[in-house]
């Protein structure tokens, strides 16, 4: 009787299965001219093209289909220009080109040898693959089949009041995942394009503060760059790259050429994206800029045999993102085509999208980072033993600030970092849950904190190194692709490696749990204005958890923490941070102020505080540890920014962070000479007054290399990043100067 309801129930549960699995099939090529698959596996079909014709339109632009071409055109009304996903004026001409014929292409990691190949979808078209397209409420859905592979890619155009919007769906997509899996899909990369030759064409790539690529071919060849937004995954196992780069900070890019630009928003999954361009391509005739996103995550490897290195190879992890993924791009004429007119644009899709936030802190044109404690190693009877010892004590802290603000028009906003159990150093999770007694009382703190309302204290809620305060190293780590510990080490220029100093990502489970417990210390030591450096930095996945794969979700997360942060009454503060974070936060410490050591790049220009000074305060890298401080200065206003110093009482010879922190350069009483000198003796207080609550609309170089900075009202700031003097409007600049138009 039991073998009998027990093969019943199996053959209720496989029709069910069965009824199951068509729905699926049904529900995922709907409308698109395919035959049915099994769930999101791969089948073969036949072509299933429309006829050239108008998808959608509205009083602006309107959505064209090219049977012949097989390409999407988004075309203006009235002017008549477009933009294409294949470069559609060489196809015109009969061009062949694998590259420029190309809707999308897509990188596979080959199971066996692990080996990864890019794949263009018109080689598999000139190989007899297939394509199906179906007309969707205002746009059309292509599916982009890659036989060989087994693999086929449904993506989706549709088209806006002010923009098109491309998308695919990681739960869309078909494999078999025998021979081959998919690792990422480069969306539209014709659609953001120019010919080499358009006059003072350039494209925009968002690499630290921004830069321009310029179109035009060069001796050196083509130009390529590419980089991960947010910057690499905290939680991915990568050999060591000591390229001196910038992160990608915002998720857009764009393109200038012929009086017309179009921008590009990474609107959903952005935590996957790349932003990758070439400019220059002599054999294409064409520059362009787009997005590649990873739908996979991976982990790196240096591999050797027999002990001799052979070079590096990828793993990739199992699950595929099951969201949507997708760029909205907007085209902009007359006065507002060019990278100016895209951060404006940019600013205004945040505001439209009630993601940027007005900070509410009483600015300052200086700010003061001052460092807590450093690690020191002694031997006690030939047994190495850590302590912390005290780089500024609260109560040095309060006497420097009382100083500073005696002397200056400005208190000076202030945050104290490195005062965790371990110093400078990652410890247990937000630095423990009390602060140590070598940096003095808790009333020594409260003293502080009552005499400067704008002093901000630092919390690693991300990086931890020690278990404690309700944290452990062996069960709240996040997990890389192939779900190893994401572990860290700290690497130098004389050391590549500290094994003896590990630190780890949190589990993106635990991230508001920790959140909570900096919280809990903040309330605990009545400090009302709280740091959370590294949340604003580090976007990571974390693999032990589908929804966080491929750092899905990290925006909503974090905005979620600071959002909670300011109804708990508290001003928070965020350290050269991602947009994400920034768009929550009152102040921005480190803001970044360079674009990076990068050959392929051809102008800097100051795109991230263009789109949020004026709505941030907004704090540039610490002058005074930097190679050339006067250029520092120069370039902090120049860029719409206040300046910043990172302070010690005091210089700790035997510190064991002096390979990797500055901090012999930060002695008080060896900068006090240069905060009178270079700040509150000089115009710097003045012209920060003027420009600091107006919108930073453009930014120009002039040809004697003399930066025109423009603000609202009409308010103009010639600076002299050079080093010699320079002839401008206002009269001779010397080197590294600055004065208002």
């Amino acid at each position: 009787m039991v073998k009998l309801i027990m093969g019943r129930h199996n053959r209720i549960i496989r029709y069910i299965s069965v009824v199951l699995i068509i729905c699926l099939i049904v529900a995922a090529f709907t409308g698109c001219g395919e035959k049915t698959s099994s769930g999101n596996a791969y089948v073969s079909i036949k072509t299933s093209l429309l006829p050239s014709q108008t998808i959608a339109s509205n009083s602006e632009y309107e959505l064209n289909w090219d049977e012949d071409a097989r390409a999407v055109i988004y075309k203006s009304v009235t002017d008549k220009s477009y933009w294409s996903d294949v470069l559609y004026e060489k196809f015109l001409e009969g061009g062949e080109s694998a590259n420029g014929n190309s809707p999308i292409s897509i990188t596979v990691a080959n199971t066996k040898t692990l080996k990864w190949d890019t794949v263009t979808s018109y080689e598999q078209l000139e190989s007899n693959a297939t394509m199906a397209c179906k007309k969707i409420e205002n746009g059309i859905r292509v599916t982009y089949f890659f036989e060989k592979y087994r693999i086929a890619v449904p993506v989706e155009y549709t088209i806006r009041n002010d923009s098109l919007l491309v998308s695919i769906n990681g739960g869309t997509i078909f494999e078999d995942g025998i021979d081959y899996k998919l690792v990422s899909v480069s969306l539209t990369p014709n659609f953001c394009s120019l010919k080499n030759d358009t006059k003072n064409g350039y494209l925009f790539v968002p690499s630290g503060c921004g830069a321009l690529m310029k179109t035009a071919e060069t001796s050196t060849g083509v130009r390529n760059y590419s980089s991960e937004v947010y910057g690499d995954d905290g939680a991915r196992q990568v050999p060591t790259d000591f390229v001196d780069d910038e992160a990608v900070r915002l998720p857009v890019f764009g393109a200038y050429g012929d009086g017309k630009a179009l921008l590009g928003i990474v609107e959903e999954g952005a935590g996957s994206a790349v932003v990758v361009a070439q400019a220059g391509n002599e054999r294409l005739g064409y520059s362009n800029v787009g997005i590649k996103f990873y739908v996979r995550g991976y982990d790196r490897f240096f591999f050797t045999y027999h002990g001799k290195p052979q070079g590096t190879t990828s793993r990739i992890n199992d699950d595929i993102v099951n969201t949507k993924m997708s760029v909205g791009y907007y085209p902009l004429s007359g006065n507002d085509a060019d990278y100016s007119g895209m951060a404006e644009k940019y600013r205004q899709y945040l505001q439209n999208n009630n993601k940027l936030k007005e900070c509410d802190v009483d600015e300052s044109a200086y700010s003061v980072t001052m460092l807590g404690g450093t690690g020191v190693t002694k031997s006690i009877l030939g047994v190495p033993k850590k302590e912390i010892k005290a780089l500024t004590t609260f109560n040095e802290a309060n006497e420097i600030i009382k100083e500073l603000s005696n002397q200056s028009d400005y208190e000076p906003v202030v945050r104290l970092m490195g005062y965790g159990d371990s110093g400078i150093r990652q410890g247990k999770i937000a630095g423990g849950s009390s602060f140590l007694s070598l940096y003095g009382k808790k009333d020594d703190l409260t003293s502080l904190l009552e005499n400067n309302k704008k002093t901000f204290v630092d919390f690693d809620i991300v990086s931890f190194s020690k278990s404690g305060n309700g944290f452990s190293l062996s069960s709240d780590v996040a997990k890389t692709a192939i779900k190893y510990k994401a572990e860290h080490f700290a690497i130098t220029p004389t050391r590549i490696m500290d094994e003896d100093n590990p630190y780890y990502i949190i589990a993106r489970g635990m991230l508001s749990k920790a959140a909570e417990k900096a919280l809990k210390k903040a309330n605990k030591y009545a400090v009302n204005s709280v740091s959370l450096s590294t949340l604003g930095t580090i976007a990571f996945s974390d693999y032990s958890n589908q929804e966080y794969i491929n750092k899905n979700g990290i925006e909503s997360d974090v905005k979620k923490i600071i959002e909670n942060m300011r109804k708990s009454k508290k001003k928070v503060a965020v350290s050269g941070a991602n947009s994400y974070a920034v768009e929550s936060a009152d102040v921005v410490f480190d803001t970044v102020s360079s674009c990076g050591d990068y050959s392929e790049l051809d102008v800097e220009i100051p795109f991230y505080q263009m789109v949020f000074h004026s709505y941030k305060t907004l704090y540039g890298e610490s002058v005074n540890i930097k190679e050339n401080m006067d250029l520092a200065i120069a370039k902090s206003l120049a860029y719409g920014m206040g300046v910043s110093f990172t302070i010690t009482s005091r210089y700790i010879s035997d510190s064991d962070d002096l390979s990797e922190y500055s901090i012999y350069g930060t002695v008080f009483d060896d900068n006090k000479t240069l905060f009178s000198e270079k700040i509150f003796n000089s115009n710097f207080e003045q012209v920060y007054s003027k420009i600091s609550n107006l919108k930073l609309l453009d930014y120009n170089i002039l040809s004697n290399g003399v930066s025109l900075s423009t603000f609202e009202n009409g308010v103009l700031l010639y600076s002299n990043l050079t080093d010699t003097t320079k002839d401008t409007p206002v009269g001779k600049l010397k080197a590294y100067s600055f004065k208002l138009g």
